[in-house]
């Protein structure tokens, strides 16, 4: 059975005057599951095949942060200050306790989070990132189609195809099924103001320090769920391996034939593997 994300968004503004707008489903009762997205997404960004085969176990929201998409203000240019808006919406909702999913730059914002609100997170879900100062490997091809403004519908496939998935042809083919179901949802594109103040936050956050130690993820005591596709262009999948051995209670789970969107290109195989680990003991 196909599942479709609702397309009418809540709004609710935050003590830091943001309007926020967001969408919350599933089930009523136990401990919602908020969603940050990658780089550039917007709320329409995650494939409602995965969302739905999470949303019927728990509620689920979906978000977008500051300045991005139907919410207001500017978006700021550091993980930090995502964090602490992020923080703001939820408490703005009156939850007490959530747990995270953290996807990309939605990663870097989820482990500040983490660090910030202590209390807030129950558990983490870490999927295609790293901590601060991991291993960048920076490629001019895949700079360039990151920062990229798409001049036709196929040329933003092509680009989202190379970026998310691997070459093979079971990846690629699993990568257009998993853009079709996106593509069924209302779309509200991210603007330059967003792109750029979100390069700036992960620029940040890769910067290379010689004398890391990650010591800082030991306080991150809440159990991780970490993810990632075999070979990761975007956030070098080495990352997922540093951030398990250094987060006191972490599992990993790696992929075959996928990439960065490893959890589009097995939808419902990663959210039985995601609702496993929420519901555990």
């Amino acid at each position: 059975m196909s599942f479709t994300i609702p397309s009418n968004s809540n709004y609710i503004k935050s003590a830091k005057g943001i309007q926020f707008a967001y969408r919350k489903f599933g089930k009523e009762t136990g401990i919602p599951l908020v969603f940050f997205v990658h780089f550039r997404g917007t709320m329409e960004n995650w494939d409602p095949k995965m969302i739905g085969a999470l949303a019927e176990n728990r509620p689920v929201i979906l978000f977008d942060n500051t300045g991005v998409g139907e919410s207001s203000g500017e978006t700021p240019s550091s993980i930090s200050e995502m964090a602490e808006d992020a923080a703001s919406f939820i408490k703005a909702l009156g939850l007490e306790k959530v747990d995270i999913l953290g996807f990309s730059i939605g990663g870097f914002v989820a482990q500040e989070l983490a660090l910030q609100q202590p209390n807030l997170v129950r558990r983490i879900v870490l999927a295609g990132t790293a901590p601060q100062s991991g291993v960048n490997e920076p490629r001019k091809d895949v700079y360039e189609a990151m920062t990229k403004v798409y001049g036709d519908a196929n040329d933003a496939l092509e680009n989202f195809l190379f970026l998310f998935y691997g070459p093979t042809e079971t990846s690629r083919t699993a990568g257009i099924s998993s853009i079709k179901r996106i593509l069924t949802q209302k779309k509200v594109e991210s603007s330059l103001q967003v792109r750029d103040a979100q390069l700036q936050a992960i620029s940040q956050w890769a910067k290379q320090d010689p004398e890391q130690k990650y010591d800082w993820l030991q306080k991150i005591t809440q159990p991780v769920l970490v993810t990632n596709g075999v070979k990761d262009i975007m956030v070098p999948t080495e990352n997922s391996y540093i951030l398990t051995e250094n987060l006191p209670y972490a599992q990993l789970i790696i992929y075959p034939d996928s990439g960065h969107g490893h959890l589009f290109q097995y939808p419902e195989q990663f959210a039985e593997h995601v609702n496993l680990f929420l519901d555990s003991k």
